[in-house]
This record gives structure tokens, sequence and C-alpha cells, in this order.
């Protein structure tokens, strides 16, 4: 019972993307969902939570080419309502009801939303490469925020890019922004979760935060996955030279840690 559900929801609707969608229009219109509707963004309510389970429902399916194809299999005939939808406000043109309005409207506007992600710009990989070069020299400059806008846009359409992630949290500590670069950090963990790189540089901004001892988990978690990590083990050396300055002098004097 459960199942047939499921089969009723149509998540092409859900991502806003035609059924012929590529995997790039499916990536970038996750990524315009999932900015919008996330719980930190349009409030932790729990029909803000419904939504936002559901477009990650959604983008699970449709960019997994097996899952993609049994749930074509499934949802059959191609749904285009939400087309129809927007054909509802239209004003002028050919009478309501009459064979024109349907048969010619419809197609003319459908094939118009089809090339809004045409218009927005694709991004290769080679572009995108190109982006990061860009951002690395605005940043090696010290503009932090060009660099910031001009890697949001490749975010669009590379949200799982987990070189992008780090540039993203690099631009944010140099616009003071720590917070935001964590969770830069946290997305490219969640991508590469076994690269050291990624908990070291979380580790880094706990620390420049105050917060030691996650700070200090963030290390240990990088040297889980490499025990030689050395920016970890260094690291973590700092945070026990940073703790024995705060204990009291007779600690100090008596070498207690």
């Amino acid at each position: 019972m459960g199942t047939e559900s499921k089969e009723l929801v149509n998540y092409y609707l859900i991502l806003d993307v035609r059924r012929n969608a590529t995997q790039d229009d499916i990536e970038m219109a996750y990524a315009k969902a999932a900015l919008k509707h996330h719980p930190d963004v349009a409030g932790d309510s729990p029909e803000v939570q419904e939504r936002f389970a559901l477009i990650n429902e959604a983008y699970s399916v449709l960019s997994n080419p097996t899952k993609k194809q049994d749930y074509d299999a499934k949802l059959g005939v191609p749904d285009y309502s939400y087309q129809e939808e927007i054909i509802t406000s239209d004003e002028g043109g050919a009478e309501a009801g009459s064979p024109e309005s349907s048969r010619v409207e419809k197609p003319r506007r459908a094939v118009r939303k089809e090339a809004e992600p045409d218009s927005a710009g694709r991004m290769s990989r080679k572009r995108l490469n190109a982006t990061m070069s860009n951002a690395r020299k605005l940043m090696a400059k010290g503009d932090f925020w060009r660099a910031d806008s001009l890697l949001r846009q490749a975010l669009l359409a590379f949200p799982r890019d987990p070189d992008l992630r780090r540039l993203l949290a690099k631009a944010a500590e140099g616009r003071g922004r720590f917070r935001e670069a964590v969770e830069e950090l946290k997305a490219a963990v969640d991508i590469e979760y076994f690269n050291p790189e990624n908990h070291y540089l979380m580790g880094r901004m706990f620390l420049k935060g105050g917060q030691i001892d996650r700070a200090e988990k963030a290390f240990g978690d990088a040297l889980s996955w490499q025990e030689d990590y050395e920016p970890a083990i260094k690291g973590i050396a700092d945070i026990r030279k940073l703790r024995k300055s705060k204990l009291p002098w007779w600690k100090k004097v008596l070498g207690q840690n």
C-alpha cells in the first residue's frame, strides 16, 4: 500500500524538470530546490522538513539511471500537467476552448519552459575548472566576495563537487564567516568522507571559532582515515599547547596537563 502512494508522487514535478531532462538539468534543478527549501533557509517547520525530504527523495531516484528507468516505467505516460498550470493564466491568443487554444499554445509555452535551464547557462566541467581557477586568483588578491559570487554560480551546476565546496569554505573564511565555512566543509565531508583534508580543514575552522573540542575531534577523524596525515597531527599538537597555556600557574609548575 505504501508503494502505491509513492508511485503517485511526480518527482519531475517536485524538481520542476521535464521527463527528458538531462543529468545536468536534474543536478541544477535539485541544487536550486534544495537551496530554496532547506530548513535552515525556509524554517524548521514540519511542512518544510517534509518538502525537503521529498526533494531529496526525488533527486535520489531521478539522478540514479537504474532507479529512474524503473520509476519511469511505473509512471507510464509522460505527465505534462505542470505545463497546463502555467498556461491557465495565459491572456489573449486563441479563444478559450478552441482547438487552436489547446493544440498550439500548450506546445509553444512548453518549449519555452524547457529552454529555461539553457538560458540560465549549463556549465561544463571545463568551465567549472576555469571558474575555480579565476576564484583562486581573486582570493589571492583578497577579493573573497567576488570569488564567492563566481563559485555560487558554479554550485548550481555542481553541488556535489568537493573541490568547489572547499573553495567556497575558503571564500567564507576570507570574509570572516567561519560558520558558513564549516557548513561547506560538512558538505565536502558528506561527498568525500574518506578524504582527511576535509576533516582537517573543518578542524581548522572550529579552532578559529574557539571550539577546541570539536576541532580536536575533526583532527582525530582525519587521522582515522590517514594516521600519518601531518597537518592533523600538527593540529592536535597545537591544541595540546593551547590547553596547556590556559592551565593555572600551579598546574604548570606541577607539570599537569
